[in-house]
């Protein structure tokens, strides 16, 4: 730790992440005093038996939907388990709900697909219950099947003549908010008709480390360059996505641009969020991001979530497995997530535990060794 320490102190702090916002500092907040919550939201919520929001919930909401208005990016440093999916996913949904218009109008990206299934599965409870849809670009299944949930193709009536430019592009988004990994978002971008974040207003960067250590077919500059706003940058972008018939002039007699003048409106949002976010410059500088605010749990930059109890047993290293056994004994019926530090040790635990005939449940390993219909089911 001592040679990342000094790294991390040879960095220049941006001035932006000086003075940040303490999250710790807010206290949770009960749905029923939540302000300008949408009456449909808050019963979604309810289902999903939440009664109030966590402080990195409540400190985000203020920034988006209460006094900050969205008025700037958001970089949200806060450990997991805190709650940060729902603090980016119930904001974007509100402010999406207030239009009706189908179009792929916000975006989430992870670096795995399990990540972006966990996400997808926050947002699904809640929009639906404002009208909006939800897709997922994973990898998960093939890009033909994916395709058909991500697109729409209205059938044209057999004898009725039309003038492309009175109408939209025949290809249209079939969902409001997606959720993907950066190179099944790369083969959408290059190969998908119809698909075009033409009218994205929200990115959302989880799991932001690990997204710019690694260039996944360099999709950040590339989704940057696509969504920036101003005429002469994204108007041309859109066309490559168009099918032939249909011009410019279609997509700015949709109303649906996000260009008004060479101005942006709205301008395209970015959140990023990660437990250990990093401070390095050269980093951040990538996301163009626009009057950063910065939102974080203390100074510490490794924290557990208050509310999570945690325990430490010291014992020697080659009687690890049968502490491990008495202590899934112990919890009886109660499921449980064992980690460990690869995939070899994963196998080699899960070989072990399963050799004990006594053990009163299954266990099943999960890592990259087994295939993607396996670790689904």
């Amino acid at each position: 730790m001592g040679a990342e320490e000094d790294k991390q102190k040879s960095i220049p702090v941006l001035p932006w992440m000086r003075s940040p916002i303490d999250v710790s500092s807010f206290d949770e907040c009960p749905l029923t005093l939540l302000p300008c919550l949408d009456p449909r939201l808050k019963v979604a919520l309810e289902n999903m038996e939440i009664s109030s929001l966590f402080p990195v919930q409540l400190a985000v909401w203020q920034e988006t939907i209460g006094p900050g208005s969205f008025e700037r990016d958001l970089c949200i440093n806060s450990p997991t388990g805190s709650g940060k999916t729902l603090a980016y996913a119930l904001p974007i949904v509100q402010m999406l709900s207030t239009r009706s218009v189908k179009c792929l109008r916000a975006l989430v990206v992870l670096p795995t697909r399990d990540l972006a299934l966990q996400v997808k599965e926050v947002f699904s409870a809640i929009a639906p219950a404002v009208g909006l849809s939800v897709g997922l670009a994973v990898g998960q299944s093939s890009i033909a099947d994916e395709i058909s949930e991500l697109i729409n193709r209205p059938k044209l009536q057999l004898g009725v003549s039309f003038d492309p430019e009175d109408f939209l592009p025949e290809l249209q988004s079939s969902v409001d908010i997606l959720v993907a990994t950066p190179g099944r978002l790369m083969d959408h971008i290059n190969n998908t008709k119809g698909f075009t974040l033409e009218h994205l207003c929200y990115l959302v960067v989880d799991e932001t480390d690990r997204l710019l250590r690694e260039a996944y077919q360099s999709w950040l500059p590339t989704v940057l360059q696509i969504t920036r706003a101003n005429d002469e940058s994204f108007l041309p972008c859109a066309q490559t996505f168009l099918p032939s018939p249909f011009s410019l002039k279609t997509i700015r007699r949709s109303g649906l641009e996000r260009g008004f003048k060479g101005k942006p409106y709205p301008r395209l949002v970015k959140m990023v969020l990660s437990a250990t976010l990093t401070q390095d410059p050269s980093k951040l500088a990538q996301l163009d991001l626009h009057h950063p605010l910065f939102l974080t749990t203390g100074q510490k930059r490794y924290q557990l979530p208050e509310k999570l109890q945690s325990y430490k047993l010291f014992c020697e290293s080659k009687y690890k497995p049968l502490y491990l056994v008495a202590l899934l004994q112990s919890l009886g019926e109660e499921k449980c997530i064992v980690f460990t530090s690869s995939v070899e040790s994963t196998h080699r635990l899960c070989t072990l535990l399963n050799s004990f005939d006594n053990l009163p449940f299954k266990i099943k390993e999960y890592s990259g060794l087994q295939r993607q219909s396996v670790r689904r089911h």
